[in-house]
This record gives C-alpha cells, sequence and structure tokens, in this order.
C-alpha cells in the first residue's frame, strides 16, 4: 500500500533545513531521526482541538506514517549507533501516537487494533518497559493513569497496550486531557460519566498521577497520596497498595551500567519518586542504585 508523504504547506525552517538534508545525502541517519521528530511533534498538534467534534484522521494518519518513514531510514542508515537506537523507539512512539488518534475517533478497540500492527521485533529497550511497569503496577484498580511526558506516556501506554499489563487502567496523558476535547470526552463516555474534573472522577474511581510531574495536577484542589511512584486521589483499598520493596529495578541497573540512550529521562523520574516516597530507596539499595535516585 503507498503512503502519503506529507510536507507542510507552511514548513517551518527547521523541517526545510532537514528536508535539504536528506535530500542531498539520503544516508544521513541523524537527519532523518530530526525530521521523524519533527513530524511527530506535528502529530500531537492534532489533539489540539478547538471544538469538541471529531475532525478526519487522514491527515494525522499520514503524518504519522512520515514520521515512521523517517524513523525507519534513520534507524537502517545508522546500524549500531545511538541513532539508530533512538529510532527504534520513536517508531513506537509513532505506533502509540496512532493509537491515540484512532482511540479518540473510533474508542478503545480501535487503539488496541493500532497497536496491533506493531511487529513482533519492535519493542521499547528494557529499561522503559521496566517503567511503564513499574506505573502501571503502582496504580490501583479500576484507576485512571494520568501521565506528564513523553516517556512515562508512551512507556505505561506500550505495556497497557502493547503487551496486555493492566487492562482495567486507562492511561492519559494529562495534557491531553486538559486541551483536546474529543479525547476527553471520548475517554468521558467510556467511563460512563460527564464531569472531566480531577474530583468528580476520583468520587467513583482511583485517579492517579505519575511522578513525572513535578506536582501533582490541581494539587490546590485536590488532596493526593504519595504512594510509590505515582499520587494517588480517590478510591483506594489497602489491598491495591504495592509496598516500595517490590517494584524491580533491574533494567534500569542495566541502561546505567551500559550508559544507555533513555537512561536519562527515566532517572530524573525515579529520583522524584525517591523523593517523594522514602521507601523506595531501599529497593533501588538493592539494585545498587542509590546515588543515581538521590537516596543517602
Amino acid at each position: 500500500m503507498a503512503v502519503m508523504l506529507v510536507q507542510s504547506p507552511h514548513p517551518d525552517s527547521v523541517r526545510v533545513g532537514l528536508w535539504a538534508r536528506v535530500a542531498a545525502d539520503s544516508t544521513d541517519g541523524p537527519a532523518w531521526l530530526e525530521l521523524g521528530r519533527t513530524y511527530l511533534e506535528r502529530a500531537v498538534e492534532y489533539h489540539t482541538h478547538r471544538k469538541p467534534v471529531t475532525v478526519d484522521t487522514v491527515l494525522a494518519h499520514a503524518t504519522l506514517d512520515t514520521a515512521q518513514m523517517a524513523f525507519e531510514r534513520a534507524a537502517r542508515w545508522s546500524a549500531g549507533t545511538r541513532t539508530a537506537d533512538s529510532a527504534s523507539v520513536y517508531r513506537v512512539y509513532a505506533y502509540g501516537e496512532r493509537a491515540y488518534v484512532d482511540w479518540e475517533a473510533a474508542g478503545t478497540t480501535a487503539a488496541t487494533l493500532a497497536w496491533h500492527a506493531l511487529p513482533e521485533d519492535l519493542r521499547l529497550p528494557p529499561v522503559l518497559e521496566e517503567l511503564g511497569e513499574n506505573l502501571l503496577r503502582a496504580c490501583p484498580h479500576q484507576g485512571i493513569l494520568f501521565t506528564a511526558g513523553e516517556t512515562d506516556t508512551q512507556a505505561a501506554w506500550y505495556l497497557r497496550f502493547s503487551r496486555g499489563l493492566r487492562p482495567d487502567l486507562m492511561v492519559v496523558p494529562y495534557n491531553r486531557w486538559y486541551a483536546d476535547s474529543v479525547l476527553r470526552n471520548r475517554v468521558l463516555r467510556e467511563l460512563k460519566t460527564r464531569d472531566p474534573s480531577l474530583r468528580a472522577l476520583s468520587q467513583t474511581r482511583a485517579v492517579c498521577a505519575s511522578m513525572g510531574f513535578e506536582r501533582p495536577p490541581d494539587e490546590r484542589a485536590i488532596k493526593w497520596n504519595r504512594r510509590p511512584l505515582v499520587w494517588v486521589t480517590g478510591k483506594e483499598t489497602k489491598a491495591d497498595r504495592v509496598p516500595p520493596q517490590d517494584f524491580v529495578f533491574a533494567a534500569l541497573k542495566l541502561a546505567v551500567d551500559e550508559h544507555e540512550t533513555w537512561t536519562e529521562p527515566v532517572i530524573a523520574l525515579y529520583r522524584r519518586a525517591a523523593t517523594n516516597v522514602g521507601g523506595l530507596c531501599k529497593a533501588f539499595d538493592t539494585f545498587e542504585l542509590s546515588a543515581e535516585v538521590g537516596c543517602r
């Protein structure tokens, strides 16, 4: 099937320059990587809807197809380098973005089908898979997990749908919950509620906020409880709470030792978690990671 490549009708100077670079040298892996990232960022802009109506998804899909093509070429022409490693991760991210587009257009089933198109050999690196698993484990049963940024969003989203972990949870990037009326209304319909406030949501379920946030959302209006890796408000039982020492950081240890590309953003989240929940330090110490996450 032919893939429609998208070039913005009003491209910025960065995108123009990157197209010029790959036109001059089609084997320029770093240029392909950066070009793919510009299209991935452009696809994210799709979620800033000004009206609560579903819009045409063709352009969003085509934009993500262009990003995917660029990442594939980055990986091909930079094999064995950090550029190739990053390109592979961003390829997974592009599948995640497509799933979000399909989710808001047609529901959770459509998102699941989008993830099923992910090639079996295309996976996130273990340090990101471990982060996603830890975040999902930390959120109580039947909860909704709000994520803060690219790293925690894609890690949790990938583990939830591609790996089938914690199907009882809903994973939503908070910035899209706030800015994307179409996605928000879709989620509210699936939750069978109308009030989008965090306070209202917490009346019927646990609401979790990843410690990818510097502080939990709507902190003045909501009473949040600190739990390992997440803040929690709403319905939560003692049985839902995972002891800090039960979390595993083996992949993080390997990533630190091997100086892997994606270690830094993961460390940043874990450092904030250790600051908020001191009990995690014992678990980090088990894997000889106390210094990296700021434990004493």
